[in-house]
């Protein structure tokens, strides 16, 4: 696979081989270019048929995995490939990596995680890594960086996934993350064209509204796929959303709106990557149009490729029918069609080898670790900080868990949020290190709907310490139901604050401290973003300060 990808660029040998491959294609295998379809690899033969079948049947150009592992993925990339006749590109939505989707991989941190690291270089570094984790199990093209600015904190569907509510911050991380995947070879795409960030509902489910003028949107929302168009992007993903200063029709997303996608991206802004719809089945697109016809309608706007197609053999028959009536052009199929084959060749495509399948995990995994420990201490964020902790003589220390998501209903060991980090008794790493190095003689835990019946019980016990730690874990990543905070663990920490001094620590989504309510009467805090054996030993080490906290709030609380 070639490196420093440049996709709107096409060189002579990259224009003759495109060409080449067009001239011997099919109405019906142009239109198939288009199609990226879903697959995974933990599913049955049944449907490793389905996915043959199409690519044989209708020469689809592309596909997105999903849920599997790495040694399976790799191994149906090479079925596949094998099976069609044009090379097949292969993407994945892994905004922390392979491990966002695959097991047996370690993901990296999420993106608001890195927007609390102030030096960039690391999160470029991590960008490498995720690039040649992808190329070993044939993959071409990742669905990150989100570069969306998130100023809406109750946003339920970008928030953590942000970088952050500065839209110069947001620009500089994406930027070091796109320039890491791309000069391994990995097509990046930004998402979510023009923002997502300040919206409150879920595309996934609904059409979100953006009530913004142009003007509005230049100011912030904008700004970061501007610099990274400057710093050579190489593809964008459109988002579903309702902008009615953009385009009138209250049904029309802007991913199927021509003046969004053709006349703002593509014309005023001048980018020449290729431009990917967001998943077409998605409810803010599905519910408005017919199966097929919401395709047609996503080419008519500007983009180059349908993601997520649903049923392949009616979207080209809705592509005839709009050749047929002229709606669209063949000239237009074919110029989208070469566009794509020029970025396949761009990327290596022209030269497809089997993937070798012995040592994937091994090799996937070898430098994740290193580069992990470097990004989680970078963000781990003091928020307001108190010297003296280890000067004090009598220590307590309370764990509370909010209602976060679990597994296995009343099962503190099978919480996903907490996974390796909780021994055999449910206690949390962090509060097993600090007992140990402190010499704690009372720790007390508590689940969330535990608080009410034992907080006098709690305040009694602790208040005569003269300091508490107070950890938080199982926080919920995304914003409905205040993250998992409930109103009693609010009132219990402030009632707690007011008779002890006490030194908080977060692990869990920023935005979700708001939840707290003041905290003026805390000591100290520290915040850890996510919830892991990195988080929970880099804040032991913290607060027995053995290290520093380095990071920076990347969003308002």
């Amino acid at each position: 696979m070639k490196n420093d990808i440049k996709v709107g660029q096409a060189d002579s040998q990259a224009q003759s081989w495109a060409s080449q491959m067009l001239s011997g294609f099919s109405v019906e295998q142009k239109i198939g270019q288009l199609i990226h379809v879903a697959t995974w690899s933990n599913k049955n033969d049944e449907h490793t048929t389905y996915i043959k079948d199409l690519i044989q049947k209708y020469g689809v150009g592309g596909l997105i995995f999903f849920q599997g592992d790495p040694v399976s993925q790799a191994r149906l990339t090479n079925e596949y490939q094998s099976s069609s006749e044009t090379p097949l590109m292969i993407s994945i939505d892994g905004e922390w990596g392979l491990g966002m989707r695959l097991d047996n991989a370690e993901p990296f941190p999420y993106q608001m995680t890195l927007g609390a690291i102030e030096n960039e270089k690391a999160i470029e570094e991590m960008g490498e890594i995720v690039a040649r984790q992808m190329k070993r199990i044939g993959i071409h093209v990742n669905h990150a960086p989100v570069i969306d600015v998130n100023t809406n904190p109750d946003n339920p569907v970008i928030n953590f996934r942000s970088f952050g509510q500065d839209k110069i911050k947001v620009a500089q991380k994406g930027t070091a993350y796109m320039k890491g995947m791309q000069s391994e070879g990995i097509l990046a795409v930004a998402k979510h064209f023009p923002g997502h960030g300040d919206t409150a509902s879920d595309s996934h489910k609904e059409l979100p509204k953006l009530d913004k003028s142009r003007a509005e949107l230049e100011e912030t929302e904008l700004y970061p796929f501007k610099k990274l168009f400057a710093a050579g992007l190489g593809a964008v993903m459109v988002a579903h959303l309702q902008i009615p200063q953009l385009e009138p029709d209250t049904k029309r997303a802007s991913t199927l709106s021509r003046s969004i996608v053709q006349d703002l991206l593509k014309g005023d802004m001048g980018f020449e990557g290729l431009v990917f719809t967001d998943a077409l089945d998605m409810k803010a697109v599905a519910d408005h149009y017919a199966i097929g016809e919401v395709d047609v309608e996503a080419f008519k706007a500007g983009n180059d490729v349908l993601l997520f197609v649903q049923d392949v053999e009616a979207t080209i028959q809705q592509f005839k029918v709009a050749l047929a009536d002229g709606s669209i052009t063949e000239e237009e199929l074919d110029e989208r069609c070469l566009k794509q084959l020029v970025a396949k060749y761009n990327m290596g495509l022209d030269q497809i080898e089997p993937i070798k399948l012995e040592g994937i995990l091994e090799d996937i995994n070898r430098d994740t670790r290193t580069i992990n420990e470097q990004l989680y201490e970078a963000s781990m964020t003091q928020v307001k900080h108190t010297e003296g902790l280890l000067n004090d003589e009598s220590i307590g220390m309370l764990s509370l868990f909010a209602n976060g998501d679990q597994a296995e209903q009343g099962a503190l060991s099978h919480h996903t949020l907490l996974k390796g980090t909780l021994d055999q008794t449910g206690t949390p790493l962090f509060e097993q290190l600090v007992t140990k190095d402190l010499g704690i003689e009372k720790s007390i835990s508590l689940r969330f709907d535990q608080i009410e019946s034992k907080k006098e019980k709690v305040i009694s016990e602790l208040k005569e310490k003269q300091a508490v730690i107070v950890a938080i874990h199982n926080v919920k990543l995304k914003a409905p139901d205040n993250f998992g905070i409930t109103a009693e663990m609010a009132q219990l920490v402030a009632d707690l604050s007011n008779a002890v001094p006490v030194y908080l620590v977060f692990f869990g989504n920023a935005y979700a401290v708001s939840k707290l309510g003041s905290l003026n009467h805390v000591k100290s805090m520290l915040l850890a973003y996510q919830e892991n054996e990195y988080t929970h030993r880099l804040a032991y080490e913290i607060v027995s300060n053995k290290k520093e906290a380095k990071g920076i709030l990347p969003v308002s609380i």
